[in-house]
């Protein structure tokens, strides 16, 4: 008895079983190496970080204000220890003309953490009423922002990012993946960082601003969440450190 050929009929119910044999081969085959190569490529990416912001999580802070170089209050942590948090707001924005009438003055901070570590943005609560004065108390004198002290000149190399979503606010966070968010995010009042790693893995985050120490304009946009270096000048305002540079200093590397 002669053994007859499998044939493939397309609108027949059963597959021959040499067909099924191989299909289900190949489907295996196809799942492992695009498993492994989704593998491969998450492996290689940079963590996102452990910033945290749930917009929910409504708080107060009691602090001394500024607009200058960009919004920030100057609280006292539930440690004891004097900070600063930059302000910002739920979307793309700073609350920078309610600050100014306040600036320098004893407030209340209303809005949700931002929180990566010791750094803090305050995203202001949208819904009611977020700042308002209050009277001065035993201790708020020691909140008042410092002057600047003068770090000198340094020659960095690192990455320019918003600081709103590396404190925690969108992941990832950072990089080419991340460019166009924090491009616009920069654009809409977003105090940008300039994110140092030295040689022996010393990670530094510098708030950036123009070389006469005023908020950056547009044209560092093309540089943000490219390797690049600059060269500039260094200032310490209590727990915040600044960057002046230039952007004709700054070059692609």
């Amino acid at each position: 008895m002669s053994r007859k050929d499998h044939f493939f009929i397309g609108w027949s119910d059963e597959t021959p079983a040499v067909d099924r044999r191989f299909l289900l081969g190949l489907s295996v085959l196809l799942l492992g190496s695009t498993g492994a190569a989704a593998y491969a490529t998450s492996s290689r990416q940079n963590p996102a970080g452990p910033g945290t912001w749930d917009q929910g999580d409504i708080r107060e802070w009691r602090g001394i204000v500024t607009s200058l170089p960009y919004p920030m209050l100057r609280y006292r942590s539930e440690d004891g220890e004097v900070r600063t948090a930059l302000l910002g707001c739920q979307n793309k924005c700073v609350p920078e003309l309610m600050i100014d009438q306040y600036r320098g003055q004893a407030v209340i901070v209303r809005g949700s953490p931002i929180r990566r570590g010791r750094h803090l943005m305050i995203a202001t609560d949208d819904f009611g009423r977020w700042i308002e004065p209050v009277s001065v108390a035993e201790g708020d004198d020691e909140l008042a922002f410092p002057e600047p002290e003068a770090l000198g000149e340094a020659a960095l190399s690192g990455m320019i990012l918003d600081t709103k979503c590396w404190f925690g606010a969108m992941r990832p966070n950072s990089g080419k993946v991340h460019k166009s968010c924090a491009a616009l995010c920069i654009k809409s009042g977003i105090p940008p960082a300039f994110y140092v790693r030295g040689p022996q893995n010393q990670r530094q985050l510098l708030i950036m601003t123009d070389e006469n120490g005023a908020p950056v304009g547009e044209d560092i946009l093309p540089f943000v969440a490219d390797r690049i270096s600059l060269a500039g000048s260094l200032e310490r305002r209590g727990d915040v450190v600044l960057l002046r540079a230039a952007t004709e200093s700054m070059r692609r590397v």
